[in-house]
């Protein structure tokens, strides 16, 4: 007892010490808070001035989007879909009022200070591709880099350089692209995040050639994405002969095996960095001084896989002859499968007595025997079975697709769960599109992560004024467990999964394809898709191994801003 009253009287002291300083931490803390508001403030206002409306019109949508949908979880059809789903595997959560409901892009600031920072640099190089970019810094040696950009032109030949200089910038030709002048809000991102918007600027710019110069943003590219950026691009590196230069000794070593051409300011240096590394003459004939053919090299050949796969399946159904195709997908789940199959049954049975005829499909990709066995038990008898070999999420559903009856083809991981009424609201809005001749793909209204996370996402329908299609450099608007005509399948299947070369996302890429083709992605209101996040999936597997989604003309920078704009209308009300 008297170490307790003792600890007390320690506490009380430092309260009492401490009174003072209140007035100062909270003259602090209502400080920070007033400039976090201005800089959001800020932010929606680029963003809505970059895609055409008014900040007001979008905040308003955005407290109305949001009111509504927390009502109807708190005591409406949402509510009672979630308690349906909620019996079936209790580990879901219950809904709280204090929950944010996240709406991409403007969920998270980093995301929205992403999306205005590429907008913000596309901006100043006026929507221009370039052939070649160049990325350096004022850490560069000026001689040096100054053979460099005497090779690589100017940019009325088609290359630009990227000044990456926090201050000061470099002796670049005056109309480099300096990136914290040319983008307020690249001083609000983190560093990994400058370096996601820089990697997808350049992509957007169709560059087919990027040299490193001595830019430590520029390394910091190539060590995370640097495997997608080989596969659609010549990368180059300025090595300096000098031996106190710290990008020469940190990243030679490292990535000299990954760069396609080494560029040296001179013959001299390079023969001095040939000598220094003792490099055989393989590798030696890598290494080119700028000012001497510099990028004449042929670039290095990539094993990039095969873009689509599964469609030498044949289509076993010319004309569909049912309305539903409900597919799951297994590859080890075993004992999770249980709650996802009863969602799926609950599902199907109110798909049909809303008028709706239902297949219903296993798809055992690779299976584990665990996984098939939990699969094949009588219980799931009026399931069809197949079994695939393809271990890849793409083909394995181009090759469902072209076995399926359906008119719609919805997907189902099987780790996931539907709520009730999502097959026969989704085939709802497909009816009715296609009653009006429109090419729709219909999603969940909510997208909620659950298990190792809690997250509710609200599906943004392209009519929305919060739609950019900028996002899609970051991240994806619309889940894979959508449902969607069987058409939109066939007439633009999956990709492949690349993890080697640093690409995946196959429903991402999905989404920008369909979109571009002239398909518009819309919300089944009422209705939930759980995605449990387990320690392992193909998400964490993609995001761990730093992947990104391919390459894609649509998402050119001189493309990008009409991606989905002209097929769905703004919706303000």
């Amino acid at each position: 007892m008297e170490k307790i009253r003792q600890l007390k009287r320690q506490r009380n002291l430092l309260l009492i010490g401490a009174l003072p300083f209140f007035p100062v931490i909270l003259g602090y803390l209502y400080v920070q808070r007033a400039r976090k508001k201005r800089e959001w403030r800020r932010a929606l206002d680029t963003f809505a001035g970059f895609h055409g409306v008014q900040a007001d019109e979008i905040s308003g949508w955005l407290d109305r989007h949001r009111g509504d949908i927390r009502a109807r979880l708190t005591d409406g059809r949402l509510a009672e879909m979630l308690d349906k789903a909620r019996r079936i595997d209790p580990i879901l959560p219950a809904f709280s009022p204090k929950q944010r409901i996240l709406v991409q892009p403007l969920a998270l600031r980093g995301v929205t200070f992403m999306v205005n920072s590429i907008l913000e640099l596309q901006e100043r190089v006026g929507r221009a591709r370039f052939d070649t970019v160049l990325v350096t810094s004022d850490a560069a040696d000026q001689d040096e880099l100054q053979a460099v950009l005497g090779a690589v032109g100017a940019p009325d030949d088609g290359c630009l350089v990227i000044d990456t200089s926090r201050e000061g910038g470099i002796a670049a030709p005056p109309d480099a692209l300096r990136v914290h002048e040319a983008s307020p809000h690249a001083a609000l991102l983190k560093p990994q995040e400058l370096e996601t918007v820089v990697f997808e600027f350049i992509r957007a710019a169709s560059a087919r050639r990027v040299i490193i110069a001595d830019s430590e943003l520029g390394w910091g590219i190539f060590t995370v994405y640097g495997r997608a950026l080989a596969a659609s691009a010549q990368i180059e590196a300025l090595f300096s002969a000098r031996p106190d230069n710290p990008f020469t000794n940190q990243n030679f070593y490292r990535y000299f095996d990954q760069l396609d051409t080494v560029l040296a300011a001179s013959e001299e240096d390079r023969d001095r960095l040939v000598a220094r590394f003792n490099l055989c003459p393989e590798d030696a004939a890598r290494v080119v001084a700028a000012g001497s053919g510099a990028g004449a090299s042929p670039r290095r050949s990539r094993d990039v896989l095969p873009l689509i796969g599964g469609t030498d399946e044949p289509l076993h159904h010319a004309e569909p002859d049912l309305d539903i195709s409900m597919v799951v997908t297994v590859h080890d789940e075993t004992v999770v499968t249980a709650a996802s199959m009863k969602a799926a049954n609950a599902a199907a049975a109110e798909a049909e007595r809303a008028g709706f005829s239902i297949e219903k499909i296993i798809a055992l990709d690779s299976a584990t025997d665990r996984a098939r066995a939990c699969m094949k038990q009588p219980v799931y008898e009026d399931w069809s079975v197949v079994e695939v070999t393809d271990r890849d999420l793409g083909r394995t559903r181009n090759r469902l697709v072209r076995i399926s009856r359906g008119r719609f083809v919805a997907f189902l991981d099987a780790d996931d769960l539907f709520s009730e009424n999502w097959l026969a609201q989704g085939a709802t809005v497909l009816d009715e599109a296609a009653k009006r001749g429109e090419k729709v793909i219909a999603h969940p209204e909510l997208n909620w992560i659950f298990d190792r996370e809690n997250a509710i996402f609200a599906v943004t329908p392209q009519e929305s004024p919060a739609y950019s299609p900028v996002l899609f450099y970051f991240t994806n608007y619309y889940d894979s467990l959508c449902m969607a005509p069987r058409e939109a399948h066939l007439e633009l299947p999956y990709v492949s999964r690349d993890i080697p070369n640093g690409l995946s996302y196959q429903d991402y890429q999905f989404s920008i394809e369909t979109i571009a083709a002239g398909w518009t992605h819309r919300i089944a209101r009422d209705t939930i898709i759980f995605k449990r996040r387990r320690d392992t999936s193909l998400v964490t597997e993609s995001r761990d191994s730093t992947c990104v989604v391919r390459q894609l003309d649509a998402m050119a920078v001189d493309k990008v801003m009409g991606l989905g704009v002209s097929n769905a209308a703004r919706d303000t009300g």
